[in-house]
């Protein structure tokens, strides 16, 4: 077609005629006439093979239960013949502690034949919530600080605009669209990327909720997706439908998917979010995920380019989320003229009274706040949340203005740096997102969601995020998100390389607004085809992205038809084609012309060999930062041009710099290697050569189901090989040998998984072989020995307790009860009994206790169990009386890997005298990561426990962390009694010298206060120097520090 008129529409001949496009021609030539003629199916079914499921006839349950982690499982048992009957209620038994069971249960209650194992699946979700949210914006986008510039001239705003933007507003870019993308392309480009996410990361769960234990096709592992929008584009037809073509084409026909649209200005996409929520939650849940899309395009006229924004989400909704929904929620919902879009309504802008709607926000806001602050029975919504995300008006400063009236709600004494503190701490790590991208309508709650949780990461973890979001109308939520464990996102600062910033195209403001002007002037056209890039700039063309879903066409009907890649992609494989296509006269890519002649001359980029790849990341683990610095001499320190008060070093590289990165080649002379594992307690174990060059080693696999190792040559610590990220599967890049990758393993994971490959899943006793070549480079696989069998090693249990300063001490098998069990006996003194498990003496196989809140760091018994792993930083806690002796038993089902085959109890059996355990103090400091990699025992006198002394050796380093520049000879520390972080004996002030007057406290609030050696120049430290730190402790128990070179 030719472009013509000042619509700039795109007309041609109307193609491709069809039984639906004709029908539509009656309709719209007047009056429409039914033919009485419906559809016709094609009489096909599933025929099945007439085998079912034989039980027992008219079963009876024993009415049994069981009753104990608060998990438990109520059956109904419904059934006859050929179905267990039954109802019960837990009694308690030897296999699970006592306790009262939740919750309930529902499922076939099949007979099954004596001698078999009857195992159930459970579809009841907990902790439902977010998993991770896939976040998609357009590839145009300008600085807000040029925007000023440009709305500086005579002809828009003139000089007072300088700093509204920026200052004013809070912005710092924007995101705009042109007319090939609109808010359903959106959608399919958001969730088509989700899903092939989920594919390539391998987070796919839905495995956990099947009967045969196996993960749903990505295509078919979505149970519901609803749709969030103000910017609809069909009065009729969902956005949502759209979206179904992905599964339809990719799924094998995938159409069992529930949900539809939601809409109500901004709040659609939240409305959305809770729906699906609501639907994970439910007794009609089905075990597949649920996805809630929120997508909007905030268009702006060319005097308002400046508060132009666009974006989508497709947040992930699954139980046992890391972004769980927790306690109670708030709604706000009223009627209100403050916004509206009127069908028929002219133009794309809402109608509204911008002054007026604010208020509607700010009053929706204290009507969700006061209702909360009830359902939490009156207690401050800021001593139970630590994060705020507010839903984005017109850019950051109307999300400032929010958090503002929320803190004079909750704390109206706060003033000046107290506000700005918790400003900064509070709602900052939301805006991250929000000040490049622009308001978004329906997006931003999920966007900034996404930005605390990418942005805090590790730091965010047992935190809990407050969420308010609205629409205009009005509606609005207010909510909590509790998280615990670290969301499906990279970290922010990678994921806007990754992906915000990867095939991002800055424009200047003056060419901007023509091309996104093209998109607000669609409004309400038909026989239309997208000429913006080719327009403004024909090279844009070559932008478009292979992943993206492009409008392609809006036919004369105003159906809208897409394309993955638009002009720039091939036309779709024949084998994603569908009936419909044809049936329903669709164009598409095709027809819609070719793709222009890319500019000769243009630099393409190298491909990078796999094996370049592989040296570039062994370069990069084995790179000496510390000694690449001697590779500089220092010219001189001047003061900066431009900010006089801030210092710039200037190093020039010194002509015989020695590479402290290396890429290791094999050096042609004979070597040994040996493996060192979890199956052998971490004991180095020679491996065998091939005649091919290769060198393996055979294991049988132990009770965990999993195993981890590296590898050494010669036999020498120090000449590690290992792989180039934690916890590897096989095949992956392998480094050394070097000294270092100390926390770096292969993971043989062989439980049933959905990252598992099903041939590498096994039993304990299985077989397995680990092969490592080295020619031109390092490889390392594994592979499983069919149909070999091998002995299970037995396992050793220890405990590390409080009354043995968490040092190891065995457990010993418990003859008295069935094998799998292993008990001690303690006495509670002054310390409590506190404690946990770990298995083959390696403190990365620990076995511990589940906390019930995130502050917690000691649970009681009926906490959930979890490990063994590397994470167990919680601890059992015996509460009892002093003088009690307690048997703490343990149990562990050695044909059952998952943490449910665990059992920890304990029972008081005696009284006696108190032993109280003679004191022990441990110093902490840098030096061993304050504690977390080991502590330094302090010596005494024998007999004497008053006097205690340690060393420690000066290092340089920055006493400010915001100053790292400004380097000291010193070393801080403190002291630890008993190795319990609730017995810190520390100063009363932070930094503290010798020389200070100070108290000397022992108690669990001396996270930031330490003393300083080398802080006071009387110390003389220097690089090097060891110190002697002496602890004195008076009869009357009072303490002293004191130290000497």
């Amino acid at each position: 077609g030719s472009r013509g008129g000042a619509a700039r529409t795109l007309r041609g001949p109307a193609t491709m005629p069809s039984p639906v496009e004709d029908r539509m021609s009656q309709m719209v030539g007047g009056e429409a006439k039914g033919d009485g003629k419906g559809f016709k199916g094609e009489g096909k079914g599933f025929k099945g093979d007439g085998k079912g499921l034989k039980g027992g006839k008219d079963g009876k349950g024993d009415g049994k239960g069981f009753k104990g982690d608060g998990k438990g499982f109520k059956g109904d048992g419904k059934g006859k013949g050929e179905f267990m009957k039954g109802k019960g209620k837990g009694d308690g038994g030897e296999m699970v502690s006592s306790g009262k069971g939740k919750g309930k249960f529902k499922g076939d209650g099949q007979m099954v034949p004596a001698g078999q194992q009857q195992v159930v699946y459970q579809r009841q979700s907990r902790n439902a919530g977010i998993h991770t949210i896939e976040i998609y914006t357009p590839q145009f986008w300008f600085e807000q600080t040029e925007m000023e510039e440009f709305d500086a001239r005579p002809d828009r705003y003139g000089p007072s605009v300088i700093g509204k933007y920026t200052k004013g507003i809070g912005q710092i870019q924007a995101r705009f669209n042109t007319d090939d993308e609109d808010p359903v392309s959106f959608c399919m480009t958001v969730v088509h990327r989700l899903l092939e996410r989920i594919e390539e990361k391998g987070f796919n769960e839905t495995g956990r909720y099947q009967p045969d234990g196996v993960a749903l096709g990505v295509y078919h592992a979505i149970g519901r997706i609803d749709v969030g929008t103000e910017s609809i584009v069909d009065r009729s037809k969902s956005m949502k439908s759209y979206v179904m073509d992905i599964f339809e084409r990719y799924g094998d026909g995938e159409s069992n998917v529930e949900g539809v649209d939601q809409y109500n200005a901004c709040y659609g996409g939240q409305a959305a979010g809770l729906a699906v929520l609501s639907w994970v939650e439910s007794d009609r849940w089905d075990g597949r995920y649920g996805i809630a899309v929120a997508t909007d395009i905030s268009e702006a006229h060319p005097f308002f380019i400046a508060f132009v924004g666009a974006a989508t989400t497709a947040t992930l909704f699954f139980p046992d989320a890391p972004l769980a929904h927790h306690s109670q929620r708030a709604t706000c919902i009223l009627h209100r003229l403050d916004f509206c879009k009127p069908v028929g309504w002219h133009d794309m802008a809402p109608v509204t009274d911008g002054k007026y709607s604010v208020e509607c926000y700010l009053d929706a806001l204290d009507s969700c706040y006061k209702t909360l602050r009830k359902k939490v029975n009156d207690r401050e919504l800021f001593q139970i949340t630590d994060y705020n995300v507010f839903h984005t008006g017109g850019g950051y400063h109307i999300v400032k203005k929010a958090f503002e009236r929320l803190l004079r709600n909750e704390r109206p004494e706060c003033r000046g740096s107290e506000r700005e503190e918790l400003t900064a701490v509070r709602l900052h790590p939301s805006c991250h997102i929000l000040k490049r991208v622009g308001p978004c309508h329906t997006v931003s709650s999920f966007l900034n969601t996404a930005s605390v949780a990418m942005s805090q990461m590790q730091e965010a973890l047992g935190k809990v995020i407050m969420v308010f979001t609205y629409g205009s109308g009005c509606a609005a939520t207010m909510y909590q998100l509790r998280i615990d464990d670290i969301a499906y996102f990279d970290p922010l600062e990678v994921w806007f390389l990754k992906r915000f910033y990867k095939n991002s195209v800055k424009m200047n403001p003056g060419d901007a607004i023509p091309i996104h002007n093209i998109y607000v002037e669609t409004w309400m056209k038909f026989e239309y085809k997208p000429f913006g890039r080719q327009k403004e700039n024909p090279d844009l063309l070559h932008a478009l992205e292979e992943d993206v879903y492009y409008l392609g066409e809006i036919d004369k009907f105003g159906r809208r038809f897409y394309h993955r890649g638009g002009i720039k992609a091939r036309p779709l494989d024949k084998k994603y084609e569908l009936p419909a296509d044809t049936a329903e006269g669709r164009p598409t890519r095709k027809h819609w012309g070719p793709l222009p002649e890319e500019k000769k001359n243009k630099i393409e980029d190298k491909l990078t060999t796999v094996d370049e790849k592989r040296r570039q990341i062994e370069y990069d683990m084995t790179f000496d930062h510390e000694a690449e610095e001697g590779n500089y001499m220092e010219i001189g320190e001047f003061n900066d041009t431009y900010r006089r008060d801030q210092k710039v070093k200037i190093l020039k590289p010194l002509p015989d710099r020695k590479q402290h990165g290396t890429t290791i080649e094999p050096d042609g002379l004979q070597h040994s290697y040996q493996i060192v594992g979890t199956w052998a307690r971490r004991q180095s174990q020679e491996m065998t050569q091939n005649s091919d060059g290769s060198w393996y080693f055979e294991f049988t696999l132990g009770e965990n189901r999993w195993e981890e190792f590296y590898l050494t040559q010669d036999g020498d610590k120090k000449r590690r090989i290992y792989p180039h990220v934690e916890r590897a599967a096989k095949d992956g890049v392998a480094v050394g040998p070097h000294d270092g990758g100390q926390s770096h393993f292969w993971f043989l994971d062989c439980r049933e998984r959905v990252d598992v490959p099903a041939d590498q899943m096994g039993v304990p006793g299985d077989r397995y072989r680990v092969t490592f070549r080295w020619k031109k480079m390092k490889e390392l696989t594994w592979t499983k020995l069919q149909g070999e069998v091998g002995e299970v090693d037995r396992s050793q249990y220890f405990i590390a307790g409080s009354w043995t300063d968490f040092e190891l001490e065995e457990l010993k098998p418990d003859t008295s009860r069935r094998k799998g069990w292993y008990s001690t006996e303690v006495q509670m003194t002054s310390l409590g009994l506190e404690f946990k498990l770990v298995r083959n003496e390696d403190y990365s196989q620990a076995i511990y206790p589940v906390p019930t809140k995130r502050e917690d760091r000691t649970c009681g018994k009926h906490a959930a169990i979890n490990g063994p792993d590397a994470s167990g930083a919680t601890f059992w806690k015996v509460d009892g009386v002093l003088g009690g002796v307690y048997r703490i038993a343990f149990f562990r089902d050695a044909e059952d890997c998952e943490p449910a085959g665990m059992r920890v109890e304990w029972t008081k059996i005696d009284d006696r005298p108190i032993v109280e355990l003679e004191p022990t103090y441990y110093l902490v400091g840098p030096f061993n990561d304050w504690g977390q990699k080991d502590m330094r025992k302090m010596r005494h006198p024998p007999g004497d426990v008053s006097v205690f002394t340690g060393e420690v050796e000066i290092e340089e380093m920055a006493p400010d962390e915001k100053s790292p520049e400004k380097k000291k000879f010193m070393m801080p520390f403190k002291i630890v009694q008993h190795k319990m972080p609730t017995r810190c004996v520390h100063p009363d002030k932070d930094k503290c010298t010798q020389l200070m007057e100070h108290k000397v406290v022992m108690d669990d609030k001396g996270k930031d206060l330490s003393w300083h050696i080398g802080a006071h120049p009387a110390d003389k430290a220097k690089k090097g120097d060891v110190f002697s730190v002496k602890l004195q402790i008076a009869p009357t128990g009072a303490m002293t520090i004191s130290w000497s070179k």
